[in-house]
């Protein structure tokens, strides 16, 4: 029952490739399948694939600050050296500026006039208790006194995160946060703009990896597992996003729970080790021999073995090689594909349509 073996070039060519996951399963009888060559393996479930990637070693967002100038001014003296370790909150570099005593005489004035509406408050109560005064000053009191707080609020709320103190005559800039002065970006002396950075500091011991993969690769799941054998560092995946360049790839964000003896800004090669998601919508992962791949219609897919027959069922190719296969689909878990005769199955398959 060898039909159809020279339609296959032209029935390709001219099949819609829909119809691939529509094919329906063709009879084949076991003395047919051997005339054809062809035989059956069972499929194994591939537990978990490994990925090599490319990563660098970075620090986590939340474990670095910059101290930045919060007005216009001047650094007379910097407190602090590269790679000191400092405390949250430690005097890091002496500050000047115009705007940070404008900003403190203003909190002076503004709690004056809080403290004057407070007592003008309490007095009015009185007066309105006493029916001497109208019920529109005792509003027009009210009001004052919650507008005069609420400027002093704001005057406190404005000095408070400037992170300057007062340490006698002079003003000084605090660490924002415990760990290593990793960089130190102003002189003594020198005048520097609002918002300027001044100082980094960060823990050294908060590293992540950031993967980049092709589009070629599977995407790795929340918590599938990354390890850098050569560093003795591991960890787990944490973010998964696109590339912003048009490329198609994806970057991968590791949390490390084993940092090994990785450090900052290095490249490394890691292995990502893709766990079978096992889901009904994504189909579960098996390995499977590469010449079982058949290619029909602008898909790709095995032929799988039927009660009465085969049907051709289409897959995501995840890895291969000259031996094995990765994919990705829907496949009974005792299923059987064919491992030789495939192209004798093809052209049964174009025959059918």
């Amino acid at each position: 029952m060898l039909l159809y073996p020279l339609l296959l070039v032209g029935a390709l060519a001219l099949a819609s490739p829909a119809m691939a996951a529509d094919a329906p399963a063709l009879s084949l009888s076991p003395e047919q399948a051997r005339t054809l060559g062809v035989r059956f393996e069972p499929i194994q479930p591939a537990e978990r694939l490994e990925v090599s990637a490319h990563a660098r070693v970075l620090l986590r967002p939340d474990a670095q600050a910059v101290l930045a100038a919060p007005y216009a001014g001047a650094v007379p003296r910097v407190l602090v050296a590269l790679g000191q370790q400092v405390r949250a909150g430690q005097p890091v570099a002496a500050f000047t500026s115009p705007q940070w005593y404008e900003a403190r005489r203003a909190l002076t004035e503004a709690e004056s006039q809080s403290r004057l509406a407070r007592q003008a408050l309490e007095r009015d109560r009185a007066l309105f208790d006493d029916g001497i005064i109208a019920a529109s000053r005792w509003q027009a009191t009210q009001a004052r006194a919650a507008e005069a707080a609420a400027m002093a609020q704001a005057r406190r709320a404005e000095l408070a995160s400037s992170g300057v103190q007062l340490a006698g005559n002079e003003a000084r800039l605090l660490a924002p946060r415990a760990g290593l002065v990793t960089e130190v970006l102003v002189l003594p002396g020198a005048r520097v703009e609002a918002a300027a950075p001044l100082v980094r500091v960060a823990d050294p011991r908060a590293l992540e990896l950031d993967l980049l993969l092709g589009r070629e690769l599977p995407l790795p799941a929340m918590g599938d597992r990354v390890r850098v054998d050569l560093r003795a560092a591991a960890g787990e995946v944490a973010g998964v996003a696109p590339v912003g360049d048009g490329s198609a790839g994806m970057r991968v964000r590791v949390a490390l729970d084993k940092p090994g003896d990785l450090r900052v800004g290095e490249s490394v090669s890691a292995t990502l080790v893709l766990a079978n998601a096992g889901n009904a919508k994504a189909g579960s992962r098996w390995r499977i021999p590469a010449a079982a791949l058949a290619h029909w219609q602008g898909q790709t897919g095995v032929f799988v073995a039927t009660g009465e027959g085969v049907r051709f069922v289409p897959l995501t190719v995840e890895s291969s090689d000259e031996a094995l296969a990765v994919v990705r689909g829907a496949l009974p878990a005792q299923a059987r594909i064919a491992v030789a005769g495939i192209a004798a199955l093809k052209g049964l398959q174009t025959g059918g349509q």
